[in-house]
């Protein structure tokens, strides 16, 4: 696990089939300029190449980016492979500057005005009335559930019934039903924590409380609350869109995760394929004090690239910095 600041390297893929010569979309996640991190590089390809035809980014609400891949090749299987270098910081090095309003609402999938949600929240609140103290109580209240039969779906009132405390998803699900049934703004973040493990995709929440946004994993992954910015690695940021579509059919998704945080398979004629069907791991790379120059260099370079879609060498060459003179002297390189 990384114990502060500096740089994570992160990978993932997707093993597809293509059932139909026309042309498939899939929509990939990627790490995002958010909080207190900013990626230097990202790389994706093809396996075999050729049957990749085009790959976008694409800007989604609150300002989650994707990327867009469009494939070709009837009876084809195909890997996607991704790769990226991620600074992260002791701090917020971007303003997160969403509205906490719709995030105290109930959605499909965060069900925070049903009475079982309501009930457990009303037993776990603290004493205190701290928000952070009934994160904790909810983190440990998750930790102690145990399960009575098959979970069928990932929304907060179907992991209830269940009792399953081990899905991250679900567990995110729930902990947002269960703050949002106090009137405290929470929503779940897709995330993959640099510990040098293999996952699917983390889902961790954040909360709001004294006019900001505070980070906690329910799942108890990292038990510090909040949860340090070199902690996890943000993919995707759950919007109430997202939720809302968590319950609908999808071929990639089990009911109850949000829409546009794994691999989003946008025909028929494409399905997830093989037992890798899609994973992600991250680790930590190099730990050292960030500079403010160090990090305002880094995030316009990946500004930069987010709208030419083009890499500098000196954004390639800091992905390998051991210090922050390295990262500061690579990313003035052109």
């Amino acid at each position: 696990m990384m114990s502060g600041s500096g740089l994570a390297g992160a990978m993932g893929g997707a093993h597809l089939k293509l059932l139909s010569d026309e042309p498939q979309e899939v929509l990939l996640p990627l790490p995002q300029l958010a909080d207190g991190q900013v990626p230097l590089c990202y790389f994706i390809s093809s396996s075999p190449p050729e049957v990749a035809c085009a790959f976008r980014l694409r800007k989604r609400d609150d300002s989650n980016v994707i990327v867009s891949v469009r494939l070709t090749g009837k009876n084809q299987e195909v890997e996607l492979a991704w790769s990226s270098v991620v600074l992260l910081a002791g701090r917020n090095v971007s303003s997160n500057t969403t509205p906490p309003e719709p995030y105290r609402n109930a959605t499909s999938c965060v069900q925070s005005d049903a009475d079982e949600i309501t009930q457990i929240a009303k037993d776990l609140w603290p004493d205190s009335g701290k928000a952070g103290d009934f994160a904790a109580r909810i983190q440990q209240h998750i930790g102690a559930m145990k399960r009575t039969e098959q979970p069928r779906s990932l929304d907060a009132l179907g992991i209830l019934k269940s009792g399953e405390g081990s899905i991250c998803t679900a567990n995110a699900n729930l902990a947002s039903a269960l703050m949002r049934s106090r009137g405290i703004g929470c929503r779940s973040i897709a995330v993959i924590p640099p510990i040098s493990q293999r996952l699917e995709m983390h889902r961790i929440v954040e909360f709001y409380d004294k006019d900001q946004w505070h980070a906690f994993d329910p799942s108890s992954v990292q038990v510090e609350i909040p949860a340090k910015p070199w902690q996890n690695i943000i993919m995707a940021k759950t919007t109430i869109a997202d939720e809302q579509m968590a319950m609908t059919e999808r071929r990639a998704a089990m009911p109850g995760c949000p829409y546009g945080q794994e691999a989003e398979l946008l025909s028929s004629s494409v399905t997830l394929y093989g037992q890798d069907f899609f994973w992600t791991l991250a680790k930590p790379l190099a730990e050292f004090e960030l500079t403010e120059e160090g990090i305002r260099l880094a995030t316009a370079a990946w500004m930069r690239y987010l709208q030419t879609g083009t890499l500098t060498q000196g954004q390639i060459k800091a992905g390998s910095a051991k210090s922050a003179s390295d990262l500061v002297e690579s990313l003035h390189a052109k």
